[in-house]
């Protein structure tokens, strides 16, 4: 079994391991937070953790309010910028610890008056050196090139800390629920391989959801490009359909995620269109009415509800991205021009 398809399956596993040794770690930092009663927050991050980020945005302002910024490491690395961060919160994410980019990003928050947290993998990295305060993701060492249950594991930590700084016990009681939740979704395997063969030569495709799972739909596409070298775009739904969608047409592959939710009803929506142009449509869902307008179906087997979906709408795209890079004759472990820690600034 390759290092990919197996830390694929170890995500219940790596989440339980975060949510039983990270939950009181957690509560302190949310503590900490409600404290210094920020103005702000930011976060910053690369590659799968910036996906990562995105999804922390929308839950950061949905569920506590709170103005929440992806940071442009640049700002401060190349341009050479002061911010003023006085009542801020920033947030590094980086399975690594070792972005230089991100990490001078908070030793320059810090040493304007923001309060900084590192969310990271690795103990000992420079990102726990140089922040407040470090949320470990317990996921492991994570041997596969392209990050799988690091990801899952961050999104995970958001969670925790979004619900805490909420004082939200209904949540944080359902997240005890999500490691099972994730390990009834690896059913979805059989499903995505028998799938699979079908798109060993395409070349491009659009990645398409909305909401909390924009981020889902960016990390699917990244997956896609880094292990199978596919140009594959994400968009939101809405985003889609003010121009892109005028370079699709019939037998365009188009992959949607769509989960129930306040977002159910639009994606259903751009699904009926999408078989009306006719597109090629992959739907990952769990509603009937959904998967019936796809050209092709993923049963997702849990609905837990759209909050927590992110976590689990990722495995089949996970799954995907390890079973054509190897339908394409390539090795997902090991992606061309790639190293597992990249360092920019």
């Amino acid at each position: 079994m390759g290092k990919m398809i197996s830390e694929i399956k170890e995500q219940p596993a790596a989440l339980e391991r975060l949510l039983k040794g990270e939950r009181r770690n957690i509560a302190g930092i949310a503590d900490r937070i409600r404290k210094l009663d920020p103005a702000f927050l930011s976060l910053a991050a690369r590659g799968s953790s910036d996906n990562a980020a995105t999804f922390g945005k929308y839950l950061i302002e949905c569920e506590n309010g709170l103005t929440c910024s992806l940071a442009a490491p640049s700002v401060h690395t190349v341009y050479k910028k002061k911010i003023d961060m006085r009542r801020g919160v920033v947030i590094g994410v980086s399975q690594s610890g070792e972005g230089d980019d991100i990490n001078e990003t908070l030793r320059l928050a810090r040493a304007s008056g923001a309060y900084t947290i590192g969310i990271t993998n690795t103990p000992g990295s420079a990102m726990a050196a140089v922040a407040d305060d470090v949320i470990l993701l317990r996921a492991g060492v994570e041997k596969g090139l392209a990050a799988t249950k690091t990801y899952t594991c961050q999104l995970m930590a958001m969670m925790m800390l979004s619900a805490s700084l909420a004082g939200d016990r209904a949540l944080l009681a359902a997240l005890d629920g999500v490691p099972d939740a994730v390990n009834e979704t690896l059913a979805v395997e059989s499903r995505v391989r028998e799938i699979t063969e079908r798109y060993r030569y395409m070349e491009r495709c659009v990645i398409i959801g909305r909401g909390f799972n924009y981020a889902t739909v960016k990390e699917a596409a990244l997956k896609l490009m880094e292990t199978s070298y596919v140009v594959a775009q994400p968009f939101s739904t809405a985003d889609f359909m003010h121009g892109p969608i005028a370079m699709t047409g019939a037998g365009f592959p188009a992959f949607v995620c769509a989960p129930s939710g306040r977002m159910a009803a639009p994606i259903r929506k751009l699904c009926g269109e999408l078989r009306d142009k006719q597109l090629e449509t992959v739907i990952a869902s769990s509603n009937p009415a959904t998967l019936k307008l796809a050209s092709k179906a993923i049963r997702m087997p849990v609905d837990c509800g759209e909050l927590v979906s992110p976590i689990l709408y990722i495995v089949p795209f996970q799954f995907f991205a390890n079973f054509l890079s190897v339908a394409r004759g390539l090795d997902p472990d090991n992606p061309r021009f790639l190293k597992k820690v990249t360092k920019t600034l």
